[in-house]
């Protein structure tokens, strides 16, 4: 397979299968092996960081001074909740983990636990006729799950929550699923190894699956010790203004083509700035090989990326544009992940430039 043979209706049944494995942030097993299989089918030699990450290698394995050394990395997990408190008559209260968008909560599918089918339960929602004058929208303190009170038993205290599969094309590219932040990121690390299971790339490529991006980020950080790779490239879901109250926020919009972010931003300390040299060099390989790209900056975003500078390896971070992030349904745009892969591959396929050369 060649990047120009990748496919945006290719994309569905890929995200709809990995979209539908459970993957709570530290409850990574089961998408830990499902991206596992994919990778070994592949030709990889799959290995599990210490806290659970897949580490897939390719290339040139058996040479400890192949160069360069090109890690990709797209975090498998996802946000949801854990099971705080079970009631006799099948009220569950819940802590959520990670960024949950309350907003979008009310009235929402769940399943309870990490086997199949799990549990299924609904986040709960007063009726619109008990509404009362001022309400504002519901508190994620506020939220309970309504299940078959038969099953309170088989639901221990801690036991994962995650948004009940579903996937919606919408037409014209678009397509809504669950948790495609960032199981859309996992289709791409998957496109890619289709491609390498053809080609053999210069030194070493190793392909990362991190686990407890939405919360900790340590997933990423132990990964990157492990594999000290020359450069990081970053896979994950970011922003798009392209909805009628975002338009005044920026520039990006799905079908657009993937996202070269300059900058992320939370609070206090918590930033991250694309390696100069190694942006610049995936914008020159874009446009060498005419693939759309966009740009950012972003404030109220962090990701995995954070870690590699800390650890003084340069990144970049591809973003796919999603609406509704952290909603029970996400929204992306086919072409926007087939052009990342196109993109992640073109820069396989060439030599890395001086990513040390600052100059001075």
């Amino acid at each position: 397979m060649t990047a120009s043979m990748i496919a945006a209706e290719s994309f569905p049944p890929l995200l709809a299968e990995l979209s539908a494995v459970p993957g709570l942030a530290g409850h990574e097993g089961r998408i830990g092996q499902a991206l596992a299989a994919f990778f070994r089918q592949a030709g990889g030699t799959v290995t599990a960081g210490p806290l659970g990450s897949v580490i897939a290698r390719f290339g040139d394995v058996n040479n400890p001074g192949a160069t360069p050394r090109i890690a990709v990395l797209a975090h498998m997990d996802t946000v949801g909740f854990l099971v705080k408190q079970v009631s006799a008559d099948g009220i569950l209260r819940v802590v959520p983990v990670g960024g949950v968008n309350a907003r979008a909560l009310p009235g929402a599918a769940v399943r309870i636990g990490d086997r199949d089918p799990g549990i299924p339960g609904v986040i709960g929602v007063r009726s619109q006729h008990l509404a009362r004058s001022g309400e504002g929208p519901a508190s994620v303190e506020d939220l309970y799950i309504q299940v078959d009170p038969a099953r309170v038993a088989d639901i221990p205290i801690t036991a994962p929550v995650t948004y009940a599969p579903q996937s919606v094309p919408l037409g014209d590219g678009l397509y809504a699923g669950t948790y495609l932040d960032n199981r859309a990121g996992c289709a791409v690390l998957v496109a890619i190894t289709r491609w390498l299971a053809d080609h053999s790339p210069a030194g070493v490529v190793t392909l990362i699956g991190t686990v407890q991006e939405e919360t900790t980020c340590y997933g990423a950080v132990h990964a990157l010790q492990r594999v000290a790779p020359d450069a990081a490239i970053f896979i994950d879901g970011t922003l798009s203004y392209d909805t009628p109250e975002t338009q005044h926020l920026g520039a990006v919009r799905l079908g657009g083509g993937p996202v070269l972010t300059a900058f992320l931003y939370t609070s206090g300390l918590n930033g991250w700035h694309a390696q100069p040299a190694l942006r610049a060099h995936l914008l020159r390989t874009a446009s060498a090989h005419e693939i759309p790209v966009q740009q950012d900056a972003i404030r109220g975003l962090m990701s995995d990326a954070r870690t590699a500078a800390g650890l003084g390896v340069p990144s970049v971070l591809v973003g796919l544009p999603m609406r509704g992030k952290h909603a029970p349904l996400e929204t992306v745009h086919l072409d926007d992940l087939a052009h990342a892969v196109r993109l992640v591959i073109a820069v396989l396929e060439r030599p890395l430039p001086d990513l040390m050369d600052y100059g001075f």
